[in-house]
C-alpha cells in the first residue's frame, strides 16, 4: 500500500484490495468522522479510530455498522536486535521506500509469518502481522514484531503503535506493549 495522505482529520490509505478499497483512520476523534461517513455511500470503504463502537456509531448514519475490532497499543521504547528464530526459518525484511516488509519462511520457503512498519512522526507503525496457523506458538510473531521494531529505530522512531486484533493482543502484550484504547472500525455493509 502507498503511505497515507492527510486529508483533512483523516489519514486516507489507498488499500486496493476488492474487500477493501480504502481507509481512513482518524487520529484525533472524532473530529471528521461524521462528515466523511455521510459522504461515503459504497462498502469497500473502512473507518478507523480509536474511541468505543457506541461513539462512531453516533456520529454515522445508520448504513454503517460499527464494532470494536481490537485495542490500540504502544510500545514506549523500541527493539534494537532482532530476536532469534527457531531452526529451519529464515527472515528477510524487504525496504519498500516509506514501508518495511518483513517476511518469514520456512526451510522449503513456504511463507509462515510476515508484519509491514512505517515511521510516521517518530513512531514506527506495525501493520498487517500475521503468522499462518499452523507455524503459530513457535515464536515467529515475536521475530517479526522483534524485527519491524529495531528497523524503525533504525529509521529514527522511538515509540510503536498498533491496533492489535484480540488474537495478537496477548502477543503484543507479552512483549512490553501497553493496551490504550478500543479500536474501532465501521463500514458499510455489502
Amino acid at each position: 500500500m502507498p503511505p497515507p495522505i492527510v486529508e483533512g482529520h483523516a489519514l486516507r490509505i489507498e488499500v486496493g484490495q476488492p474487500d477493501q478499497i480504502r481507509r481512513f483512520v482518524f487520529p484525533d476523534p472524532p473530529a471528521g468522522i461524521a462528515e466523511v461517513g455521510a459522504r461515503i455511500d459504497q462498502p469497500g470503504i473502512f473507518l478507523k479510530t480509536w474511541i468505543v463502537p457506541e461513539a462512531v456509531q453516533a456520529l454515522l448514519p445508520p448504513c454503517w455498522h460499527v464494532e470494536q475490532t481490537g485495542t490500540m497499543m504502544t510500545l514506549d521504547a523500541l527493539p534494537t536486535g532482532a530476536a532469534p528464530l527457531a531452526d529451519g526459518f529464515a527472515l528477510n525484511l524487504d525496504d519498500l521506500g516509506d514501508v518495511v516488509a518483513v517476511r518469514v519462511t520456512a526451510a522449503a520457503g513456504t511463507p509462515t509469518a510476515r508484519g509491514l512498519l512505517t515511521v510516521i512522526d517518530g513512531w514506527a507503525l506495525h501493520d498487517r502481522i500475521h503468522v499462518e496457523a499452523p507455524y503459530r506458538r513457535l515464536g515467529l510473531g515475536r521475530a517479526v514484531m522483534q524485527s519491524l521494531g529495531a528497523e524503525g529505530a533504525r529509521r529514527g522512531a522511538q515509540h510503536g503503535i498498533l491496533a492489535a486484533t484480540d488474537m495478537g493482543r496477548a502477543l503484543y502484550q507479552s512483549i512490553g506493549w501497553q493496551a490504550r484504547a478500543p479500536w474501532t472500525t465501521a463500514q458499510i455493509m455489502p
